[in-house]
């Protein structure tokens, strides 16, 4: 559907609406239609927020001698924050999204790598993990279980794997999918594979919390001085 509109648009103008949906997808919002109500939220709220802004200015120009740089001030500060609301809250939802799956994603490695050592295959390692993952990380588990319904379409493995790496936007996912692809390529055992990568990743997240740990300090030397 994508190509179909983009064949009707300029090239700039296709290009950002794939931004635009590939934002609103990273920030959970998979319908075919939110772009449309992206795009919708933003005009209404400018608009509505523009004509309060409107009527106050007017109300107090009113009661009181108001200068015109106050009465553009009272105007347009709310239209434009009406406008740019959407936008900051899908960036804000994109970017919680993201440190959900950051950090629900060593252990459903490891949960991976135990239904594969089992005997279980790949598909049904996902279908496992994302069933799993559903009460800690529900975005984790929105994104596997898209994975396993691709595949049970008859969609490719490899193609799913980097759809979902273009879908989530995260560097640990995107280097996960391609140890699974060149796994697939050359043959080697996908329990080994998952093994390795998920050791890397436990030593990813012990890194990241030393590195909060470090900064704590430096954080605290701003209020220690203030106070």
């Amino acid at each position: 559907k994508l190509e179909k509109y983009a064949q009707f648009l300029e090239p700039q103008k296709a290009e950002e609406f794939s931004a635009v949906r590939m934002k609103l997808l990273r920030a959970g919002y998979p319908d075919k239609g939110a772009v449309r109500v992206f795009h919708a939220a933003k005009m209404v709220l400018g608009v509505g927020a523009l004509a309060l802004g409107l009527i106050y200015a007017m109300v107090q120009s009113a009661t009181t001698e108001v200068s015109t740089q106050s009465m553009i001030l009272y105007t347009l500060v709310p239209g434009a924050i009406g406008y740019y609301m959407p936008q900051y809250w899908v960036t804000k939802r994109m970017a919680k999204r993201q440190n959900e799956i950051i950090e629900g994603f060593p252990d459903a490695l490891d949960m991976m790598l135990v239904c594969v050592e089992a005997g279980q295959s790949l598909d049904q390692s996902i279908v496992r993990v994302a069933n799993e993952s559903r009460a800690g990380y529900p975005a984790l588990a929105d994104e596997f279980e898209m994975v396993a319904h691709e595949v049970k379409a008859g969609k490719e493995r490899v193609t799913v794997l980097k759809d979902m790496s273009d879908r989530v936007g995260i560097p640990d996912v995107a280097s996960f999918v391609t140890t699974l692809v060149q796994s697939a390529t050359f043959g080697t055992s996908i329990a080994e594979a998952l093994r390795v990568y998920s050791a890397d990743m436990r030593d990813k997240r012990v890194m990241r919390a030393e590195e909060k740990a470090n900064m704590l300090p430096t954080k605290l030397t701003l209020g220690t001085m203030l106070f």
